[in-house]
């Protein structure tokens, strides 16, 4: 069932299943367990409805506004009047408050989980790996706006980011950091420059995978070292640097010239230049560009498993 289809059955069902208790004498809003699945859902259901119809993070902190509303006012009934201001699903919504507080702090400045979208990553990520991102590492940041508020650090190479994609903020992309602020960049076929100085690659065999698109792929596989970080990289043999049409069709062509031979980059002040370590599989900052500070979201720091099973499960990526 969509998330729409969710909240919508949610919302309706929770007036219903409360005047259904109603009917059959129920009173006891606390001990009831009709009415507290019912103003349960009739909590819930409106917060689903919200997320879908804007994004998660906006519909936390109007929950957070609301339930703090509520919270407040009962604190303030029960200093003045000596009992609380709310009854029904408004009390289930004060209680909620603490909760919803505690959520949000911890989703908006300290960590929060991602689940990997593509093969874009592999070897090192795979399509349903659940990651951990630390929201604290690049800043204490406005909630939804993503402003630095208090900087804490910065991007370094070698470095997985999760970042919103600069054309669309609404999607999250987790990619490899390869150049900083200042670095010239360029990539051709046969790799990766970085202010002059070859990225070394050391061959590591093969590795096989299936494609996003379902069909099988067989790729070579390198070790990589850039910074303190090593990694390893996939290539397609006879693939060229990119997808030269594409690139022509979507890069912004700020900062860059490319053509046949490859692309060459100086990275702008307060951006960032990602690729992602499947080189022959990857949408990145060879198409669309940089990534601006203003859209980093964390870094990535750990694999909790895969949606579709056990893998790499407490896995440090530091």
């Amino acid at each position: 069932m969509s998330l729409f289809l969710s909240g919508l059955a949610l919302t309706a069902a929770g007036p219903a299943m409360v005047a259904y208790g109603r009917r059959r004498g129920e009173t006891d809003e606390v001990n009831s367990r009709l009415l507290s699945l019912g103003y349960s859902c009739a909590i819930f259901g409106p917060f689903l409805l919200l997320v879908y119809v804007a994004t998660l993070p906006s519909a936390l902190l109007v929950a957070a506004a609301v339930s703090g509303l509520l919270w407040g006012a009962d604190w303030l009934a029960k200093r003045t009047r000596g009992r609380r201001w709310t009854s029904g699903a408004a009390r289930y919504g004060s209680d909620a408050f603490l909760m919803v507080l505690g959520v949000c702090v911890v989703r908006f400045f300290v960590v929060e989980p991602f689940v990997v979208p593509s093969s874009s990553m592999r070897p090192t990520l795979s399509v349903g790996d659940v990651i951990i991102v630390d929201k604290f590492s690049y800043g204490i940041r406005l909630p939804v706006l993503n402003l630095p508020l208090i900087p804490t650090g910065q991007p370094a190479r070698g470095q997985m980011i999760v970042f919103e994609y600069p054309p669309d903020r609404s999607r999250a992309f987790v990619k490899r950091v390869i150049g900083i602020p200042g670095d010239t960049v360029r990539v051709d076929d046969s790799g990766i420059e970085i202010n002059g100085e070859r990225l070394p690659q050391a061959p590591a065999g093969s590795y096989t995978y299936t494609s996003d698109a379902g069909h099988p792929v067989a790729a070579d596989q390198f070790v990589e070292r850039l910074g303190s970080t090593s990694y390893q990289s996939l290539h397609r043999p006879g693939t060229p640097w990119a997808d030269l049409a594409a690139v022509e069709a979507l890069h912004p062509k700020n900062g860059c010239a490319f053509g046949r031979a490859g692309m060459q980059c100086i990275v702008p002040a307060g951006h960032y230049f990602v690729i992602g370590d499947n080189r022959s599989d990857s949408l990145d900052g060879r198409y669309w560009g940089f990534v601006p500070d203003s859209h980093l979201l964390g870094r990535v720091d750990a694999v909790l498993g895969n949606t579709s099973g056990p893998r790499y499960t407490g896995a440090w990526l530091r």
